[in-house]
């Protein structure tokens, strides 16, 4: 019996299924296992196109954060008084499951008060194809005003396995923006 999906935003995601062999009885049932491992997911945000204004002058100061898993794994540089920003920013991040979408998360920069929301997308992770390039459009929305118009965002990605006994990974510090090397091992 399969559980339903949840999340914060109302959506209902597939679960992967791999073909389990049959080892004992007459069955080869499709059940859900766990991902075979880990993987490495490149992105390019490119992009923003008629975004949300939030500031008084009819402008917005965007930035966006991505989120797996509830944690933020990257977050772009801020473009001023631009609601069709240019971007052309890379991070790679380690991905333990793909169950858990990537989020996307817009928002207004606002020195000294609290950033305006100005959307929000996700990129279900299990959708995509190992090791092939993709261009993709999110397009944003606010879970509160569904109708709400609030732009598209443009991204590059692409999805790698992690094989082998260790690997080197090079992954974006949150704060510092510098970059740090990591060798992690398999067990």
């Amino acid at each position: 019996m399969l559980d339903s999906c949840k999340l914060k935003s109302a959506c209902n995601l597939p679960l992967i299924y791999y073909k389990k062999i049959n080892t004992s009885g007459t069955s080869n049932a499709d059940v859900p296992l766990a991902d075979p491992g880990m993987y490495q997911l490149d992105i390019t945000l490119r992009r923003g196109q008629s975004l949300a204004a939030r500031d008084r002058g009819g402008t917005s100061d965007p930035y966006v954060k991505f989120k797996i898993g509830g944690k933020e794994v990257f977050r772009s540089k801020i473009i001023y008084k631009n609601l069709n920003p240019v971007w052309e920013e890379k991070a790679s991040i380690l991905v333990d499951h793909l169950r858990e979408p990537l989020y996307v998360k817009v928002f207004d920069y606002d020195f000294g008060l609290q950033d305006d929301f100005m959307g929000s997308a996700f990129l279900d992770l299990t959708q995509l194809e190992l090791n092939r390039p993709i261009d993709v459009t999110l397009t944003l929305k606010d879970p509160h005003y569904p109708d709400h118009d609030l732009g598209i965002l443009f991204l590059s990605v692409i999805l790698t396995p992690k094989e082998g006994e260790h690997r080197d990974v090079t992954m974006l510090m949150r704060k510092s923006w510098k970059r740090s090397s990591k060798v992690i091992l398999s067990m």
